[in-house]
């Protein structure tokens, strides 16, 4: 008898140790997964930041094999214009994102903390001590 309620306590054990985080990771990711327009972006060491029509048109789109798009656009000479387009792929743990593209032939990684609430995504960079906000909302 001992040996059968070790073994179900066992049992009872695994099942409730199974982890929940992989359950909210599976969360996150799936609400990840979409396009993302970008509202607000902030620098730690400037004053607020108020974005143009133009630069509001900016988009990330992670999609569920892993790859994602951003597309960025700035005014030049009146004119709103692409300021780039970057393709790679994707990855999340708990509250860390990370993004790896190529640019000019380099290959770079991004890694941020994120996290989605209210149809938003929050991602923030650590740049060398100076920390970089961008707040997008989903389509």
């Amino acid at each position: 008898m001992k040996k059968l309620n070790l073994l179900i306590l066992v049992f009872a054990t695994i099942f409730i140790s199974c982890s929940k985080d992989d359950d909210t990771s599976n969360e996150k990711t799936s609400d990840l997964i979409g396009t993302w327009e970008l509202i607000h972006e902030q620098q730690s060491n400037l004053p607020e930041n108020t974005l143009s029509d133009c630069e509001k048109t900016s988009t990330i789109e992670f999609k569920s094999d892993k790859t994602y798009i951003e597309k960025t656009f700035a005014i030049a000479n009146g004119n709103c214009v692409s300021d780039g387009e970057y393709n790679g792929s994707w990855s999340e743990s708990g509250d860390q994102l990370t993004l790896q593209y190529t640019d000019e032939g380099e290959s770079i990684t991004d890694i941020s903390k994120f996290g989605i609430a209210n149809n938003e995504l929050t991602l923030i960079y650590n740049d060398e001590g100076i920390l970089i906000t961008y707040i997008y909302k989903k389509r």
